[in-house]
């Protein structure tokens, strides 16, 4: 059975129209989405998943790379706060609730903290700022963190590039308005900018004057 919280090697056991199930021989497997099969993979071919629940409570695979697993200890941003407590962001489609026990301090959202992440009695993947109790934890850098975002953010400037505006936006990273940026792709300035920088020397676009062209193969 895959571990929850932990990237794992795996199988792809079957294929349906909505994504695959992925898992150990003989197991019922778990729903990795259509959109995270990497392509060319398919039954047989093994692949390396996260396991989390999502918004039903149910378990389910990523292929993304979380900034945090369970046993781990990183800082890591506050997407919101509410009566039950603050949510982590920890580069998934779902962030993880740090409840208000848990706090050391009251939080409030965009603010940076050290948490540990570990399974609750529920069976969720919750965090904590009681990280000191946690002498066994493996301590991720800033910087892992820090690189690990710049990846996600490039992945999806680059979707969005695509999906929203058709492979071309008609400014740069130079000239465009902090407030556009925003609009556009729900990111800061600064993070769009390192963004673009990836993708470009990673030869996923090219950039004029004026404008940013997302490079298709057949450009190349």
């Amino acid at each position: 059975m895959l571990k929850l919280g932990k990237t794992q090697n795996c199988k792809i056991l079957r294929e349906k129209d909505f994504g695959v199930f992925v898992g150990n021989e003989g197991e019922e497997g778990i729903l990795l989405p259509i959109r995270q099969v990497p392509k060319g993979k398919g039954v047989g071919d093994e692949i390396s998943v996260f396991v989390y629940k999502d918004s039903k409570d149910r378990l389910i695979a990523t292929t993304r790379k979380p900034y945090i697993e369970v046993g781990e200890v990183a800082k890591l941003r506050v997407s919101d706060v509410n009566n039950i407590g603050a949510f982590m962001d920890i580069g998934l489609e779902k962030d993880i609730l740090l409840p208000h026990r848990e706090m050391r301090y009251a939080l409030k959202k965009d603010m940076e903290v050290e948490v540990y992440l570990y399974i609750d009695k529920t069976e969720r993947l919750a965090a904590t700022m009681y990280t000191k109790k946690r002498e066994d934890a493996k301590h991720i850098s800033q910087e892992e963190v820090n690189t690990s975002r710049y990846e996600k953010c490039g992945e999806q400037i680059e979707h969005i590039l695509e999906e929203k505006f058709d492979g071309h936006i008609p400014y740069t990273d130079k000239t465009v308005d902090p407030e556009q940026v925003k609009k556009d792709f729900g990111v800061s300035k600064a993070a769009f900018k390192r963004a673009i920088g990836k993708l470009l020397k990673e030869n996923k676009i090219k950039i004029t004057k004026t404008a940013i062209f997302k490079i298709y193969k057949e450009d190349e």
